[in-house]
């Protein structure tokens, strides 16, 4: 085994190179495919029978080989008899059915059934913890994104493609970098104490990485348990909710299918905030500390002289370049089923020296290795390489580095910034692009191996190992220049490097019994049991050096380094072992009924509190299915259900019930004057709680589902109650106790109230044309009803009776006009005309901290989503939507320029500033000092966060109709498509992009692409 890590790097570095050999590998499979349809390329007759659902014959439906012009009609029995090759594809088409396409195998005589074009889906197996349940007996609420909503898309990551496709499921777009992941919040935010993100299943692996760098174009479809009755089997992690993704694997007696897709793009920034011109800028200054009574750094002369000056937003950003290549090749005999699936990823950023490269590659193999007994593996190896610049310095500097400076000076160094005639510490934005080195790594080995046994026809015994190794590296190089006055920031004489890695190993072992039954055709029974037991060791090691000889590549490695010399690392561990069951009944496939257990035993909790007991359970009465519903033809389904469960959240740190201790700097003398010997000393950092519990989420809500209009017209609603107590909290400790870190307690509560609407509507007119609709919208109330004293940041606050972080400041009711204004207002110190008025709440006659309130939601309580395909004959558009409404954001990053002495800020906030009476009654004066301190925190910096965004736009045409007989043979599939990502975003916000959960970052981009998808 240490061997094997020893190579794995090797090994994985060469996986970046599959960029250059792909095209070798897809001629060759393309040779192989060839070679394979050489074989069985003699045409023989297969025969068959198409039926409808209730098994009725269809007479002239039209069963025509994929890629061909050789087609059949079916006779009055439904039966038909076609000339066709093994690995060819039949498809089956009739007036008021879905299409069908069937690969043709050995097997020569085949019996199709056609569904009706408008079916939900019922009969479909969802993948649920732990095992797998029909839709129609799902009692929970639980929201399935198909592989049919995610193929022939181009995304980075598979968080993308839920986004704005589930009610309840909110996808958050972090910032717009090449590797950038997602935030997943399901039902809203549970706690303030731990983690708010879901537990993620790949594969049936509780993964510690969740969904970062796996290959989108190997995802199958994408469970999401959203309520406590479905989750509950998960137990102590499943209190925010589980995403449970499962990818492609081949199929027993399926031939042989190769998929080929690549995409190319090229990325823009779709809104760049507007800065100052020169002119504008230096207007600007003068009005600073003009106001003040100071002198003016420039004279009228040199304002006139100005013109644009230099676009520092533009000199950072550029069109980004993006490109994916994937090959898969999936199949199956009688007794052993495999894939391979490999992809590589190349990104450039639309901020400067900014990219991403990443290789995958996923292996699996299942075998019966018995009548009843069946062998699997499974390995999926991912590795990444991030080299960025420090973009966060780069783009807080672009929007305040003054206009008037050119990009180089006289000697073609980088300039230096000038204020009041004077150099100042700013850096220029173009250092922090082109000098300042970020590179990261990621390495990613996620392996499962499972044993499966049908002890007897309804019960099953499988076991499964489950290993995850997961790790990533950064190298930070600050090279040595001087590019400015010494001491300044802009001089770095000495050049500095910072190193992490950081490794993870997590391994789990599941063992599952489940026994299946159904009696009479009236009972349907599913016992499962299991025990799992999972462990994760983990460390995290640091140095940083400083003084390097030069900034030779080659030099930036610690040794180099020769003083400032620093180090260290941890190492960490913690385990978790349960005990599960589930029990799921249908009594006529009416009257649904299912019950879980879990208890854990987590090492997070101190021993006294370790054991957790989670029950959960649901019911469904499916009403249409009632006698007195069977001349209701409008309604095709009706079902009602009600869920209960309760849930915990282990992730609450790895030692919290533990005192931690600290040597650093703790030196203790004894003896007397010189002859005295020092020793080191040990102290508390942190203080543990022995009696800590982990938090609990139960939550209870009930649901309809409901199609119309021969399935055509689907409803799903759902209402839920999710409260979560015991959330930990540090109570504050006296300076005087010598203790850094507060302990943590269980004193906080919150709830989560919410509503959940699903529409969809697909139909289909004559034989070519089909469509489908969905869209959903989600209200969630969030509400602290339990912290025993405020949670105060810088501005928001968490506090009883409302929800977490709100937004807390001033309330702005405008800009005095005059001074006659102020002297009628109640006192506020030092204000003058053009400065901020603000709102005496408490109505004794002075502006003070009193006057703070609570000033809007910092999360959206309103989302929606939705989806839009159609298709006729070889075409198809594909469109998706997202959006949310009822929250506020800070616009710090579009005017907090105006706070640091008036250097610059953006042309948004000098077109609104005040400059004499009635010229603006939002956006105040600029002045030297700001003596009415108007920037401090109140609703003039909060904007609406509310946006609508067209996600998604493809559009594409399959050409394999057009081709002849012979390469038809070859390539089922051939299809071309461009589409675009981001393409608009509906928003008031005036900074990069309303969504961004980091203040201040990356800018989100607009993509544009072209792309193809082979099928052999």
């Amino acid at each position: 085994m240490g061997s094997l890590l020893k190579m794995q790097p090797m090994f994985l570095q060469c996986l970046l190179h599959f960029g250059t050999a792909i095209k070798k590998t897809f001629f060759i499979a393309v040779s192989l495919v060839c070679f394979q349809s050489f074989l069985f390329a003699q045409q023989s007759t297969v025969t068959g029978k198409v039926t409808d659902e209730n098994a009725a014959p269809l007479a002239g439906a039209t069963v025509k080989v994929s890629g061909s012009n050789t087609a059949v009609a079916t006779n009055a029995d439904g039966t038909f008899s076609i000339s066709a090759s093994k690995g060819q594809t039949l498809e089956i088409t009739y007036v008021g059915k879905m299409d069908e396409q069937v690969t043709i195998g050995d097997n020569r005589s085949l019996n199709i059934t056609l569904k009706d074009y408008t079916d939900t889906g019922l009969n479909d197996v969802v993948v649920v913890g732990y095992g797998t349940q029909a839709k129609k007996d799902l009692t929970g609420s639980i929201g399935v994104v198909s592989q049919a909503k995610m193929e022939n898309q181009a995304t980075v990551g598979i968080g993308q493609n839920l986004q704005g496709k589930l009610a309840g499921v909110q996808i958050i777009q972090n910032n717009g970098t090449p590797y950038s992941g997602t935030q997943i919040r399901i039902r809203g935010t549970g706690s303030f104490g731990a983690s708010s993100n879901p537990l993620i299943v790949i594969d049936g692996m509780i993964t510690n990485d969740g969904l970062a760098n796996l290959n989108p174009n190997d995802v199958e479809n994408i469970t999401v348990l959203k309520d406590a009755a479905s989750a509950a089997i998960y137990g102590s992690r499943g209190a925010n909710g589980v995403v449970i993704v499962t990818t492609k694997k081949g199929n027993f007696e399926a031939p042989m299918k190769v998929n080929f897709s690549a995409y190319a793009g090229v990325d823009q920034v779709r809104y760049k905030i507007p800065t100052l011109t020169a002119k504008q800028y230096a207007v600007q200054v003068n009005d600073y500390y003009g106001a003040a009574n100071l002198p003016q750094p420039f004279t009228q002369e040199e304002i006139s002289s100005y013109g644009k000056g230099t676009n520092w937003v533009d000199e950072i950003t550029q069109s980004g370049f993006k490109q994916d290549y994937s090959l898969s090749i999936y199949g199956g005999t009688k007794n052993n089923a495999y894939a391979i699936a490999v992809d590589y990823f190349d990104g450039q950023g639309v901020i400067k020296n900014t990219n991403f490269k990443r290789g995958n590659i996923k292996i699996s193999d299942d075998s019966r290795i018995l009548p009843n007994l069946k062998l699997g593996i499974s390995l999926n190896v991912n590795y990444g390489v991030s080299n960025n610049t420090d973009w966060g310095q780069a783009i807080d500097r672009a929007l305040i580095f003054p206009p008037t400076e050119p990009v180089y000076d006289a000697n073609g160094d980088y300039s230096a910034a000038i204020h009041n005639g004077e150099p100042v510490t700013m850096l220029n934005p173009l250092i922090a692009v082109n000098l300042w080195k970020y590179k990261q790594t990621w390495k990613k080995l996620l392996g499962t191996t499972y044993l499966e046994w049908d002890i007897f026809k309804d019960l099953k015994f499988k076991t499964s190992l489950n290993a995850e190794y997961y790790g990533w590296n950064q190298d930070h190089f600050i090279p040595a220049y001087t590019f400015g006055p010494a001491g300044l920031i802009g001089d770095h004489p000495i050049a500095e490097l910072y190193e992490d890695q950081n490794e993870n190993i997590n391994y789990e072992i599941d063992n599952i019994l489940t026994y299946t039954k159904r009696i009479n055709q009236d009972h349907n029974l599913t016992v499962m049991a299991g025990y799992t037991f999972q462990q994760t060791n983990g460390s995290n090691l640091s140095a940083s050096r400083n003084d390097f000889l030069n900034n030779d590549p080659n030099m930036q490695v610690i040794d180099a380094g020769n003083s400032n010399i620093s180090n260290g690392g941890n190492k960490y561990a913690w385990a978790i072992q349960s005990y599960l069951g589930r029990i799921n009944y249908a009594y006529k496939d009416k009257y649904l009924l299912s019950s879980s257990l879990r208890i854990d035993q987590t090492s997070r909790i101190a021993s006294n509190h370790r054991r957790g007991v989670f029950p959960g359970a649901s019911a469904g009465w499916v009403i249409s299915k009632e006698k007195f519903f069977e001349n209701v033809s409008a309604v095709n389904n009706l079902k009602l259900r009600a869920s209960w469960g309760i849930l915990g959240n282990q992730d609450i740190g790895t030692y919290p019930y533990q005192t931690t201790l600290n040597s650093t700097g703790l030196y203790y003398p004894f003896g007397a004057g010189g002859d005295g010997t020092t020793y080191t000393g040990v102290g508390p950092t942190s203080l543990g709680n022995p009696n800590i519990r982990w938090e609990k989420t139960s939550t209870y809500g009930a649901g309809l589902e409901a199609s119309f209009l021969n399935n055509r017209l689907s409803f799903i609603a759902d209402y839920y109650k999710r409260n979560t107590s015991d959330i930990l909290v540090q109570i504050p400790l006296l300076a005087t106790s010598g203790v850094d870190n507060a302990p943590y307690q269980n004193a906080g509560s919150v709830s989560n109230t919410g509503i959940e609407l699903t529409l969809g509507y697909s139909d289909q007119i004559g034989k070519s044309f089909k469509y489908d609709v969905s869209i959903n919208w989600t209200h969630n109330k969030n509400i602290v009803t339990k912290v025993p004293s405020p949670i105060v940041n810088d501005f928001s606050q968490t506090t009883i009776g409302n929800s977490i972080n709100e937004w807390y400041g001033y309330v702005q009711q405008g800009i005095f006009q005059t001074q006659d204004e102020i002297d009628k207002a109640p006192t506020q110190p030092n204000a003058a005309p053009g400065d901020i008025r603000f709102k005496d709440l408490n109505n004794d006659g002075v502006i003070n901290a009193s006057d703070r309130t609570f000033l809007g939601f910092a999360v959206a309580p309103n989302t929606y989503g939705g989806s839009i395909s159609m298709s006729y004959k070889g075409f198809d558009l594909v469109t998706s939507f997202y959006g949310q409404s009822g929250a506020v954001r800070s616009i710090d990053q579009v005017g907090f320029a105006i706070t640091r002495g008036g250097e610059q800020t953006s042309a948004w906030m000098y077109n609104q500033r005040w400059t004499g009476e009635g010229t603006s009654n939002y956006v105040p004066r600029v002045v030297a000092g700001d003596p009415n301190d108007n920037y401090r925190r109140s609703t003039f910096w909060l904007r609406s966060s509310d946006f609508f965004r067209l996600q998604n736009l493809q559009i594409g045409y399959d050409f394999t109709g057009l081709l002849d007989s012979k390469a038809a043979n070859v390539i089922h599939k051939l299809r071309f498509y461009i589409a675009a990502q981001n393409l608009f975003c509906i928003n008031t916000y005036p900074g990069w992009d309303p969504e961004q959960s980091i203040n201040g970052g990356y800018p989100m981009p607009r993509s544009f692409y072209g792309g193809i998808n082979v099928q052999f």
